[in-house]
């Protein structure tokens, strides 16, 4: 995937984490069964960004327990990720957004499922560098997606001609969220292209004036200059917040989403496993370490002298 394991590498941290101890209790057993079969595959649904903190998660949990149950990610969308996962094809799934209806009456249909969030997450919304445009509020982005605002000029740019809105492919979970999150669960405006993948959406943004769309922030951040990403407002006249990693771990950017496993309701011991180490101290290191914002574990923002300055 172009750029983002790289941006992952290099990002400088601009604060300091500290995870506070989980109550006693809560932290993982001293070792997994180690008499079951090799559990089927732990399934990446939604965008492949999420790959390099389940393939780091994994590894750090194999390190502590090396005789436990095999455990891979195979990477594809949410919906085909939820279908494996009520038809019992694979034991785990990557959540990146609410279940569909369908879904929910599918895994209720199958005796059910459950859902573990462990990290949260924010979504950027980004437009080309040459778009005067610095900010948005939800509901704009609403209109926007809606087709109740199909021009610049009703925005305040005068000079921007049609909007050109983008989302990503219908299978993967930004599409959807999207869907739930700014149309209230209504349906996109004819007019909202809909690429296969997220980082087409950014290449469109970075050639396209007057377009705009909104992608994982790890695709934005890969991107650099090519986009410019927005302050977002949760509603008009509310303050906008930027996107940095600080308004993700305090939780206060406005579009957030929620990363969670999800499982079928009977769950292998081997996954049940994965679950306590993500949800513990040392997982919520990892997932505060790929730039993420800790679901489980209290965080404390540490300032140097310099930066309180």
């Amino acid at each position: 995937m172009r750029g983002v394991d790289r941006a992952l590498r290099v990002r400088a941290l601009a604060v300091a984490l500290v995870l506070a101890a989980l109550v006693s209790g809560c932290g993982p057993r001293s070792s997994p069964p180690r008499d079951e079969p090799p559990s089927t595959p732990i399934v990446l649904a939604g965008a492949e960004y999420v790959g390099p903190l389940l393939r780091a998660e994994i590894l750090a949990f194999r390190e502590r327990y090396p005789a436990s149950d095999s455990i891979r990610v195979v990477t594809n969308g949410s919906a085909e990720g939820m279908e494996q996962l009520v038809n019992g094809d694979v034991s785990m799934s990557v959540l990146l957004r609410d279940l569909t209806d369908p879904e929910a009456e599918a895994a209720v249909r199958r005796e059910g499922l459950q859902t573990f969030p462990f990290a949260w997450d924010a979504v950027a919304v980004i437009v080309n560098p040459g778009s005067p445009l610095e900010q948005l509020s939800r509901s704009e982005l609403g209109w926007i997606y809606s087709g109740s605002t199909s021009s610049w000029a009703d925005l305040g740019w005068k000079a921007g001609g049609p909007i050109i809105a983008l989302t990503s492919g219908t299978r993967l979970g930004m599409y959807a969220y999207v869907e739930q999150t700014l149309l209230n669960g209504g349906t996109y405006a004819k007019t909202v292209y809909a690429p296969p993948t997220e980082e087409e959406a950014v290449d469109v943004v970075a050639t396209r004036r007057n377009a705009i769309a909104c992608v994982s922030r790890p695709y934005a951040e890969a991107a650099g200059d090519r986009v410019r990403v927005l302050r977002i407002a949760q509603a008009k006249g509310l303050p906008y917040i930027p996107l940095t990693r600080e308004t993700v771990l305090q939780r206060t950017y406005p579009l957030l989403r929620s990363i969670a496993l999800a499982t079928p309701a009977k769950v292998r011991e081997t996954a049940s496993e994965l679950i306590t180490f993500i949800s513990g101290v040392d997982g919520q290191a990892i997932v505060a370490r790929y730039g993420y914002a800790p679901a489980t574990v209290p965080i404390r923002i540490v300032r140097t002298a310099e930066e309180a300055e």
